[in-house]
Order: structure tokens, then sequence, then C-alpha cells
């Protein structure tokens, strides 16, 4: 189907890459909200763009699985290098989860609450660690299992963790941090809020975007571990909260900034 000057002109203005308000794009063009939208939509079912809470951006190119593995990886072990024995944690789930498993698995003397019921069944089986696993509704997706809900997020709210590990999918500086899993919500902030020392783990591809669902302001969190590939112009708005890990694991990380 082809673009209309409108529809071709929205793209041109997304050029950039950037996060645009729906609102800030029909005043950039002229015309009413709801003409916006109805181009979006049409934009969005050719793949061409990208819906996010209030706003829209190109939509980004697909990147290989092994890449973001590596990255998930890179995140998981600068997450690790933070931790000591006889610690107690919070972690939830997700595909850096998945990677930080395993590497927790040296650490003597671990306490792990969790409300990835997979990741629990990993960690239990090793001696050296106790696992505690959040009740609640359970919520199966895809190679996961986790459970959320009120009665999950009333038995995080209870603990008290040395720190505390919640992936999102949306950082921005005035945005806070988000999800695209609405229902997640409630337990991301009570296992956030539940740590003394309170970390967000995201790729760098999520600096930038706001998802629906709300988790917290930035202030809400003590440390941000990405990617090596966030771009240092992007580091000052987080007030020296980020870690970026390197991606070759003989670099370690680059540090807070």
């Amino acid at each position: 189907m082809g673009l209309t000057s409108r529809q071709q002109l929205i793209l041109s203005t997304l050029g950039g890459g950037t996060y645009v308000e729906v609102k800030d794009l029909a005043s950039q063009l002229d015309v009413d909200v709801s003409t916006i939208r109805r181009d979006l939509q049409t934009l969005t079912r050719q793949g061409l763009v990208e819906r996010l809470h209030g706003g829209v951006r190109l939509h980004r190119v697909s990147v290989p699985r092994a890449v973001r593995a590596q990255e998930y990886l890179a995140i998981a072990g600068a997450t690790r290098r933070m931790l000591r024995g006889g610690e107690r944690i919070l972690i939830g789930g997700g595909p850096i989860t998945d990677q930080l498993v395993p590497l927790l698995y040296d650490v003597p003397s671990l306490t792990v609450v969790t409300n990835d019921l997979r990741a629990a069944d990993q960690l239990a089986q090793h001696p050296t660690i106790t696992v505690l696993a959040a009740g609640g509704e359970l919520r199966d997706a895809p190679g996961r299992a986790t459970t959320s809900g009120p009665v999950t997020a009333a038995y995080l709210a209870e603990q008290q963790a040395d720190w505390s590990f919640v992936e999102v999918e949306g950082i921005h500086p005035f945005g806070g941090f988000t999800t695209s899993t609405p229902w997640s919500v409630a337990t991301a902030r009570a296992m956030l809020a539940a740590g003394q020392r309170r970390c967000v783990l995201a790729l760098s591809a999520a600096f930038g975007v706001r998802c629906v669902g709300f988790i917290s302001e930035v202030a809400g969190a003590d440390l941000i571990i990405t990617d090596e590939q966030l771009d240092d112009y992007d580091l000052p708005a987080f007030g020296g909260k980020v870690v970026r890990a390197a991606l070759d694991p003989d670099h370690g990380w680059r540090g807070r900034r």
C-alpha cells in the first residue's frame, strides 16, 4: 500500500530515531491528533513505526538473537560481580535473569527471593542457595512462568533484601522505568522498593523508550546496569546511576558515569 504525503512526512520527522509524542507530532504537522493517530495506525500495520505509550518512533531494525544474548550475558555478568556471599537478593523474570541465574550457583550462602518459578527451580537444586518463591496468580508465557497480582506484590513488599534486581523495557529521564506488560507493574514496584540497594537491568536499546506500564521514577533506583552500547550522550540525565557492561567479558565494565 502506498503512503500519503503526510505519512511520508511523518516518517521523515521520525528519521532521527527518537521518540516523539503524538500531540507534538500533530502540532508539528498542523493537524489534529485524531488524524495523526489514523496515519500511525496505517504505518504501524506496515511495520514502519513502533507505537509506545503516548508516542511513536521508527520501528527498530531487528537485532540478531545471538547479539541480544551477548548483551544479556554482559549485563548479567556485571550484576553477578556486585554480589557477595551471605547476601539476600530479589530477582524478577526476564532474559537477563535467565543469564544471571547460572552465574549465582557459586555465590556462597545466597538467599534468593523470586516470582520466576523456573529460576526458583534451577536455584533450589544448589544446596548453598536458599530460595523463597513468591506465590500469587500464575502467568504462563513461552519458556517462562511467573507469579503476579496483589498476593505476589504484598509478599514482596514484606521482604528485606540487600539487593533488588528488576528488568525493564523502557528507561526515560522523565518517563521513568516502564514495562510493556501492565499486569506486572505492581510486582515490579514492590520488588524494586524492597531492596536496600535497588538495581534496574535493561538493554541499552531501552533508553529513551516509554512503555505503557509505569513502574517508578528514575529516582526509584540506585543503580542501572546496561550494556556498553549506550552512548555517552545519554548518561548525564541519570545522575551517575548507570553502569555499562562490556560485551567482551575480559574487559569487565566501564563503571558509573
